[in-house]
Parts: structure tokens; C-alpha cells; sequence
């Protein structure tokens, strides 16, 4: 009876460590496949966002381009708005390739600073109509309250911030187009 009785506890305890197995492969298979359903759930919630990010900059770029009755302005507005499908696009190639993220990042990169100059463009359009000068011309006229441009690099502007008005915007606009070479460089 006690051979029986040991047997018996043997075959228990391999049936129990049978069901255990099997139980833990189940739960591993079923935690795999939920980290792979909600992965696939993340990566088509992006994929809808990224659409729809392309389809609204679109839509915007071909109002543009269908009433262009200032092109110098309009084509620095299109060249902006390219911001949104470029970032949203690489985001998501990174998100499905992740070995890409570091060119994808040099893309971002660069079409940033680009963006930057091209607002700084825009600025100059619309302010100065083209002309820097005229960009100067009227921020100096709204000047009185904007504050030193660079307080430890201020002997250096000609003629210098403290000035007038106008040499302020100008030591501003200076500013902004170095802040801007610096990126596009």
C-alpha cells in the first residue's frame, strides 16, 4: 500500500508539473499574442493619424496652389506646411523600421532648419514685401518695446541696439538670420 501510495504521489506530481508547463506556455503565447495585437493596434492608430496629417497639409497645399494670387508669399506658405507630412511620414516609418530612426532623423533635421529659413523668407514677404530693408523699416516701427537683442554681444551690432528703433530691428533681423544659418548649416 505505501509502494501505491508513493507511486501514486509520484504520477500526482508529474501530472502537476505537466499541467503547470502547459499552463505557463499558454499564458506566454496568449501575453505574446496580445503584445502583438496591441503593437498592431498602435502602429494602425498611427498609420490613421499619419493619413490624415498628409491629407489635411494636402488639402491646404492645393487651395494654395489652385488661388495663387501671391506666389512670393504662398509658395513659402506651401513650402511650411510640407512640415506636417514629412514629420508625420518619417515618425511612422521609424515606428514600423525601427533600424531607420537615425536617417529618418537627418531628414527631420534637415527639412527643420529648412522650414526655419523658409519662415524667416516668409517674414521678409510679408513685412518687407521682398526687401529686407523694408522688413527693418516696420519692425522699427513697432521696436520701442522689444528688449536688447543680445545683451553680451551687443558692442558688436553697428550701429549699436541702443541707438534708435531702427537699429534695434536690425540687430534683431541680423540675429534671426544668423539663428537661421546656423540650423541650415
Amino acid at each position: 500500500l505505501q509502494k501505491q501510495l508513493q507511486k501514486d504521489e509520484a504520477e500526482i506530481a508529474a501530472l502537476k508539473d505537466e499541467v503547470q508547463n502547459k499552463q505557463e506556455g499558454q499564458l506566454n503565447t496568449i501575453e505574446e499574442s496580445l503584445k502583438q495585437e496591441q503593437r498592431n493596434n498602435f502602429l494602425t492608430l498611427a498609420g490613421i493619424f499619419t493619413l490624415l496629417t498628409c491629407l489635411i497639409s494636402m488639402f491646404h497645399m492645393t487651395t494654395h496652389v489652385h488661388k495663387l494670387s501671391q506666389p512670393k508669399i504662398q509658395r513659402k506658405i506651401i513650402a511650411i506646411l510640407w512640415m506636417s507630412p514629412i514629420y508625420s511620414v518619417t515618425s511612422f516609418l521609424t515606428l514600423i523600421f525601427p533600424p531607420i530612426e537615425g536617417w529618418m532623423a537627418i531628414v527631420k533635421d534637415f527639412y527643420e532648419s529648412y522650414c526655419i529659413y523658409v519662415f524667416l523668407s516668409f517674414l521678409i514677404a510679408v513685412l518687407g514685401e521682398g526687401s529686407r530693408d523694408k522688413a527693418v523699416e516696420v519692425l522699427a516701427k513697432h521696436a520701442d518695446h522689444l528688449d536688447q537683442p543680445t545683451r553680451c554681444l551687443g558692442c558688436f551690432y553697428e550701429p549699436h541696439p541702443d541707438t534708435s528703433n531702427h537699429a534695434k530691428a536690425n540687430a534683431i533681423m541680423t540675429q534671426c538670420q544668423i539663428y537661421c544659418m546656423q540650423f541650415t548649416l
